[in-house]
């Protein structure tokens, strides 16, 4: 079986909680993006941090689970974003 290598690039909460920027990884040939994050949550306990609600950019482009991957592939692993400009409308209640 041949193998690909692609270089995964981690950012905000993952990147905070794995202590990593990016790493190349060895996967079989053929591999999805499913799988890359199943490997991912088998080795970098990625679970934690919630591999549900990722999104993964594979060569910048947004893609999903069934993506297949190539050698040489750029698969970046986005956590969700939240927040907001922090307006207040009229009529919105004050918190805190």
């Amino acid at each position: 079986m041949s193998a690909i290598s692609i270089r995964v690039l981690y950012f905000g909460i993952v990147r905070e909680r794995l202590g990593l920027h990016d790493e190349q990884l060895q996967l079989a040939a053929d591999s999805t993006v499913a799988e890359l994050l199943a490997e991912l949550s088998h080795k970098r306990g990625l679970n934690e941090a919630g591999v549900a609600s990722l999104r993964v950019a594979v060569n910048r482009e947004y893609v999903d689970n069934g993506h297949k991957l190539a050698d040489g592939d750029e698969a970046a692993i986005i956590p969700p974003v939240s927040g907001g400009c922090g307006r207040k409308e009229p009529g919105d209640r004050k918190t805190g």
